[in-house]
């Protein structure tokens, strides 16, 4: 805006040099104009002696060297200096400051108040952009750290599912070896339970035996006592079966 201020500022000065300069110029113009006619006039005034005095002597002669050197000096003479109009340079000046004040009243303040609003504008656009860009970068901020969280969950599931998968996994194994070690344990149980029945009717069916084949063989019942030795022998001479 200084700058504007400036230029325009001798842009007025150059202007009112030239307005002050400009009458005197023309002036000049002038008395050139008039110096050119002035050359004019005296030959063809030189020319028209020539033609009526041809025949004259050398004193006409010298009369008209003498014309026309005085037509020369009256030549030098009327070519004037540069001169300055005063007055017409005052009323430049006066309406050049007439022109200059109707400009800093009228003109001046609607072309700055544009510059100004302009300005004000081009500011305020750079602002804005400033701060959507801003925005757009938190907002893309804001969208990675998401992205970051969702993956960071994502991972965190993965790994509770693959942990809850090997403990169930690991629970299935132990279930299954606890029925297994339970089925076992039920299994020889079971056996132990028909060894133990299987030995009891064996023993029933060989004190049967053995109290038959003693009393065939005695001829006389057997006591108590002779039959439970009878029976204890007989087991001891059966074969183990563990």
């Amino acid at each position: 805006m200084k700058r504007l201020l400036a230029i325009s500022s001798l842009t007025l000065l150059a202007s009112l040099v030239l307005l002050v300069v400009s009458p005197a110029r023309s002036l000049a113009a002038q008395d050139e104009v008039t110096v050119v006619d002035a050359h004019a006039d005296a030959a063809d005034s030189e020319d028209g002696d020539h033609d009526h005095d041809h025949e004259g002597d050398d004193h006409g002669h010298d009369e008209a060297a003498g014309d026309e050197h005085g037509h020369g000096d009256e030549d030098h003479a009327a070519t004037p200096l540069l001169s300055f109009d005063g007055g017409s340079a005052i009323w430049n000046l006066i309406i050049f400051l007439c022109v200059l004040a109707i400009l800093s009243k009228f003109v001046w303040p609607a072309v700055l108040g544009g510059l100004q609003a302009r300005e004000e504008k081009i500011r305020e656009d750079l602002e804005s952009a400033e701060k959507a860009s801003a925005e757009a970068k938190q907002m893309l901020s804001d969208y990675q750290l998401k992205l970051d969280e969702a993956a960071s969950q994502v991972q965190t599931m993965l790994a509770d599912a693959r942990r809850d998968a090997e403990a169930n996994g690991q629970k299935i194994v132990d279930a299954a070896k606890v029925e297994a070690a339970a089925q076992r344990e039920r299994a020889l149980s079971d056996i132990e339970n028909a060894k133990k029945v299987a030995m009891a009717e064996m023993a029933g069916q060989t004190s049967n035996l053995a109290m038959q084949v003693a009393r065939s063989v005695v001829g006389r019942e057997l006591s108590a006592d002779d039959h439970a030795d009878l029976i204890r022998q007989s087991m001891e001479r059966l074969p183990s079966q563990n």
